[in-house]
């Protein structure tokens, strides 16, 4: 019998060895999946993961385009993981579920785009996170243009970040690695507020 896997937006359960690419019910991606431990819990540990659950929403997320390229061919996808963790030199932090295409093409090729939203940004976040790579082409009637790296910049986006992953500091966590990337480029494009993970539940459609 396989792992049990829960969508912690609309409460699914998967059985599988990895969650699903994408969650039938709410169409989300597999980053929203928790394992589901397979001893009986009691009744406290059952309330105590909901309180811990509930807490988790109070982290501030943004939502990003990550894209990257990988002989010749580019594919991105939604990320709420990102964040700076140094100045000098400008490195960022991002986490990336190991089964998504854009994984494979960022630790293979070793570069990666990151596209910031703005609040207009819903069908964005639908575009890329709501389907994978694996099966479609998302860039086939996408407006992008080529970044320093190669990797896509999507039009949309209120600010732009490229940069070059930092190898040996790659972590693994489990179903996701975790990547330090040094910032080589990058440009804000239009003024205009952020959207985060908590504004995009607010007023998704």
């Amino acid at each position: 019998m396989g792992k049990k896997w829960k969508c912690t937006v609309c409460g699914y359960i998967h059985t599988g060895e990895t969650p699903p690419d994408i969650c039938p019910v709410c169409k989300r991606g597999p980053e929203v999946f928790v394992l589901i431990e397979e001893e009986v819990q009691t009744e406290t540990e059952q309330v105590d993961k909901k309180k811990v659950q509930e807490a988790l929403f109070g982290i501030s997320y943004g939502l990003f385009v990550v894209g990257s390229k990988l002989e010749g061919k580019i594919n991105a996808q939604i990320c709420n993981t990102v964040f700076q963790v140094t100045s000098d030199p400008t490195q960022v932090i991002m986490g990336i579920n190991k089964k998504n295409l854009t994984h494979e093409y960022i630790s293979k090729s070793g570069f990666v785009t990151i596209g910031i939203l703005g609040q207009d940004g819903h069908d964005l976040v639908k575009h890329f996170g709501f389907q994978t790579g694996h099966e479609v082409d998302k860039f086939a009637d996408m407006k992008y243009s080529a970044g320093k790296t190669g990797g896509p910049l999507v039009e949309g986006c209120i600010a732009y970040l490229e940069g070059k992953v930092v190898a040996d500091k790659t972590i693994d966590a489990g179903t996701h690695s975790v990547f330090l990337i040094e910032i080589i480029a990058g440009e804000a494009v239009k003024k205009a507020e952020p959207m985060t993970y908590a504004y995009y539940r607010q007023t998704r459609k």
